[in-house]
Parts: C-alpha cells; sequence; structure tokens
C-alpha cells in the first residue's frame, strides 16, 4: 500500500504543484491510516517526500523548467528518462521508509 501511495503521488506531482499535492493529500492519507489502524505517519512521511521527486515534465519543478528552456533536453527525452526516474525513487521511498516507520 505505502508503495502504491509513493507512485500516485510521485505521479500526481508532475502534472500539479507540490505543495498543492501534499495539502490535498495529507488529510486524506491520516484518516485513511487512522481508519485502517496505522500510525498516520507511516503513510503521511512517504508521500510528503514523493510529493516533491518531480522529473518528468518542465511545469513539475523550476529547475525542470530551465533545463528544458535551455534547449538541450527535448520534451521526450525528459518524460521517458523522468518517468524511470520517478518510479524508481517511489519505489526506493516506499520501501526505506515502510523499513525504517511501520
Amino acid at each position: 500500500m505505502i508503495i502504491t501511495i509513493c507512485l500516485v503521488v510521485t505521479y500526481l506531482t508532475e502534472i500539479t504543484s507540490n505543495t498543492a499535492t501534499a495539502t490535498l493529500l495529507m488529510p486524506i492519507l491520516a484518516a485513511a491510516a487512522i481508519a485502517s489502524g496505522y500510525d498516520p505517519k507511516v503513510l503521511m512521511v512517504p508521500a510528503a517526500i514523493c510529493a516533491s521527486c518531480a522529473f518528468m515534465l518542465p511545469v513539475a519543478t523550476a529547475p525542470n523548467a530551465i533545463a528544458y528552456g535551455t534547449g538541450e533536453i527535448a520534451i521526450t527525452t525528459m518524460v521517458r528518462e523522468g518517468a524511470v526516474m520517478s518510479f524508481i525513487i517511489a519505489c526506493l521511498v516506499g520501501i526505506i521508509t515502510f523499513l525504517l516507520l511501520y
């Protein structure tokens, strides 16, 4: 469940603001954790970390926009490489936070 949340948050933050994603999902994840009998931080910490992991699109973060703005990187390259990076980091964050917090 944690890895699924990490993947959803990571890919959601690619198309929305990192802050908006975290603000929207934190109360939902806290309520879901309590309803499931988990400590809320078990779901909220990995989601908060993953909300900062946007690698695919120029609109995701300012550094992405700067890199794209140079003209050296095509959008297709950013999406392809960023999707792989996002998947890897979401899985790693999910596994590590599960081991540390659960």
